[in-house]
């Protein structure tokens, strides 16, 4: 059972501040936000509001000017770069719009040697792996295929897996289906989804609605600063049992919540 209570992300009066030719730039201002366990949060926000930036900070990808980030009962925030590549690898994942897989490895290869960084048994691993891929739709014959060979989509459903490979706590998603055709995307979608409902917390940027519907709480950021949440509960457009719906299925109710905070956004 996943204990929802359990605060997992906290940040507390988080600055992020670039500097460019001496002009400091004020991206991220005191921001104090709180992700529970198995939240599927969705960030939203126009173009240059501090979306990734935020991503980046809390997920230990980047250190905050200001400010504190607590991740559980770690302060990370006061961590070296070092500790954060060691904070990283053993409770984050990450899946980007760029899919940033080797070139020059297969897509099991790619998944396994990032598994061997916190677990060295080799046989466990690829079991895993091929575990991972087979509920994302992947068949043996992509498993050996190498990047280049794979459609933007399948490619992306391997980076999924490898960002899942290692258990983490916390699934960081910037525009995970940014780069792919309409089909894709719903079905990268879908795997994000499904590993929600079995318990998997994701943090995710969006500028897509039809995305968004797929978090049970939406931050819009404007300026740097959080200035609206929605509430959308659980999706509904996955059965039980793990079959997609179609965008039909979808609650009418649930679209039109949130297209009347946006619009209250002026998104």
């Amino acid at each position: 059972m996943i204990d929802t209570s359990k605060e997992i992300i906290a940040t507390g009066k988080l600055c992020k501040t670039f500097s460019t030719g001496g002009v400091q730039q004020h991206v991220l201002r005191n921001l104090d936000i709180q992700i529970k366990q198995g939240d599927f949060t969705v960030i939203m926000g126009p173009s240059g509001s501090g979306k990734t930036t935020l991503l980046y900070a809390i997920s230990g990808m980047d250190k905050p000017t200001l400010g504190v980030v607590r991740f559980g009962d770690m302060k990370i925030s006061d961590l070296s770069n070092d500790e954060l590549a060691l904070f990283r690898r053993y409770n984050c994942g990450f899946v980007f719009q760029r899919i940033y897989l080797c070139d020059d490895m297969s897509l099991l290869d790619n998944v396994v040697i990032s598994g061997l960084l916190v677990n060295n048994n080799r046989k466990h691993i690829a079991f895993k792996a091929k575990q991972l891929f087979k509920q994302a739709g992947l068949s043996e014959r992509e498993w050996n295929k190498f990047p280049a060979q794979l459609s933007g989509g399948e490619a992306q459903k391997g980076a999924i897996v490898r960002a899942l490979i290692n258990d983490p706590v916390v699934l960081f998603a910037d525009e995970p289906t940014g780069s792919l055709n309409s089909s894709s995307g719903e079905t990268v979608l879908e795997i994000l989804t499904k590993a929600n409902r079995a318990g998997q917390s994701i943090v995710m940027v969006t500028h897509d609605i039809a995305t968004a519907l797929r978090g049970n709480r939406v931050l819009y950021l404007r300026d740097g600063i959080i200035v609206g949440e929605c509430r959308l509960g659980e999706y509904e457009g996955v059965s039980d049992s793990g079959q997609a719906a179609d965008m039909d299925g979808i609650s009418k109710f649930r679209r039109e919540v949130l297209s009347k905070f946006l619009s209250h956004m002026r998104w």
